[in-house]
């Protein structure tokens, strides 16, 4: 699974000039974004509308947005607190009432330098910091969706994270990872398309999960309510590569 990640500024900025949009917004310095929490992604312009999907058309220009980390199903009549849908299975995605509408027409970016994972089975969990080296920025595979109150007193955007079964090294970790889509995949993951394409999953390239890191970090990141660059001190100097 995917539960905490992190960005800093120089990296989103570092991003948004590779993809020559401008600024949409400015982003701080996060190292331990959780659900719930607002999270930078990037979308189709007009993907927020239902209309005839016609996969042969131009793709729409690319756009920036800030949507709360938890998927929230349109159908859903209130704010799920307790257990918010942050991540789907790339597996069953297109099974799953409350994934199905937005893999259809609704796919995303999920910007981030890096990601964290727990290895059980000791006294206490573990912390590992997953990232490329230098801690060059990439996207997660990503799905959201609009969610209005049943009395139209809340509006919001929300999103949740695509995993798959770990592989590599990660497996020692978790069985879980998220999904992270190469540049010449972008526009092919953003493409909707009815009825849903669960091949575009065989279709993506590992190359940058390839050259993944993992090193173990300060357990101050245990703590959802702690931040700051300490979130990704190693732990050890111990560090490896996930293949």
């Amino acid at each position: 699974m995917c539960g905490r990640y992190s960005l800093s500024s120089e990296s989103y900025n570092s991003f948004i000039e590779f993809m020559d949009m401008g600024y949409p917004f400015s982003v701080p310095s996060r190292f331990n974004v959780a659900p719930t929490q607002p999270v930078a992604v990037l979308r189709l312009k007009g993907s927020d509308i239902d209309q005839s999907i016609n996969i042969d058309a131009p793709l729409p220009a690319k756009e920036g947005a800030l949507m709360r980390w938890g998927l929230i199903p349109h159908f859903a009549k209130e704010i799920q607190t307790d257990r918010p849908l942050i991540n789907a299975r790339s597996e069953t995605i297109d099974q799953k009432p409350s994934f199905q509408g937005p893999f259809k027409r609704r796919k995303c970016l999920i910007v981030a330098d890096g990601y964290y994972e727990w290895k059980r089975g000791g006294a206490s969990p573990v912390p590992y910091h997953i990232c490329l080296p230098d801690k060059k920025p990439f996207v997660f595979a990503g799905i959201w969706q609009a969610w209005t109150g049943p009395a139209g007193e809340d509006w919001l955007e929300t999103v949740a994270i695509i995993t798959k079964a770990s592989s590599g090294a990660l497996k020692k970790i978790h069985h879980r990872a998220p999904i992270i889509i190469c540049p010449e995949d972008y526009d092919n993951w953003l493409r909707p398309s009815d009825p849903p394409d669960m091949n575009i999953f065989k279709t993506l390239s590992n190359k940058l999960e390839k050259k993944l890191e993992i090193y173990q970090v300060n357990p101050y990141v245990n703590n959802v309510r702690h931040d700051g660059e300490l979130c990704i001190k190693p732990a050890t100097t111990d560090q490896f590569k996930l293949f």
